[in-house]
């Protein structure tokens, strides 16, 4: 069968001596279900919580239903819990099913949480290790992992900045010193004098 197939099929069924036997059925063809795309996004992880975003979404063609279980559902143990969308708490699933949001203390992520993507034909299950995914926190901060490497890069940014404008001072200094002219010598200046004339007083005149 291929999708094209799908449709309405009738079927006419003669039955002796004159009984005629009208049915339909409705056919509907459906794809196989592609291995869902799954990321993990740690919001946070601290001593006392860990808080994540998990996403499951179905890829290729055709309507698909998206469900989350945790525990034992991830081994095809029908007795998992699953998870609705009008949760609250520490589980919260998005309207559309594709995200699951889970705040959890450090010494209970030891769990899997499955995400299966259906249809009425078939379906695939990806599992996410919340203690995996939370190992990279623990710490007294509330950053998460990105959060610090992005203050790292910020740090090592300024830093870069700082050098590269001390340089450019020297270097304008210097260029300075190089281009001046130098000060010229001053030669001594000739010693001031005065012509001192020596008179006689006048004959007659002993003053």
């Amino acid at each position: 069968l291929q999708r094209g197939d799908s449709g309405v099929f009738g079927a006419r069924i003669k039955m002796q001596p004159a009984l005629v036997d009208d049915q339909s059925f409705n056919l509907s063809v459906y794809e196989s279900v592609p291995s869902p795309r799954t990321r993990s996004r740690l919001l946070a992880s601290t001593l006392e919580w860990c808080n994540l975003t998990l996403q499951c979404q179905g890829s290729g063609s055709g309507a698909v239903n998206v469900t989350w279980r945790r525990d034992s559902a991830a081994e095809g143990d029908p007795g998992g819990r699953r998870l609705s969308p009008d949760g609250a708490g520490r589980h919260q699933v998005s309207p559309d099913g594709t995200t699951l949001r889970v705040a959890l203390p450090p010494a209970a992520t030891n769990v899997t949480y499955a995400c299966t993507v259906s249809n009425p034909a078939d379906h695939k299950v990806a599992v996410f290790d919340l203690q995996e995914l939370c190992r990279g926190g623990g710490g007294s901060s509330a950053f998460s992992t990105s959060g610090y490497v992005v203050l790292a890069l910020i740090l090592v940014a300024v830093a870069l900045g700082g050098a590269f404008w001390c340089w450019r001072v020297n270097s304008e200094k210097a260029a300075e010193a190089a281009a001046a002219p130098p000060a010229a010598e001053e030669s001594p200046g000739e010693a001031p004098y005065s012509d001192i004339v020596c008179r006689s007083p006048p004959e007659g005149n002993d003053q």
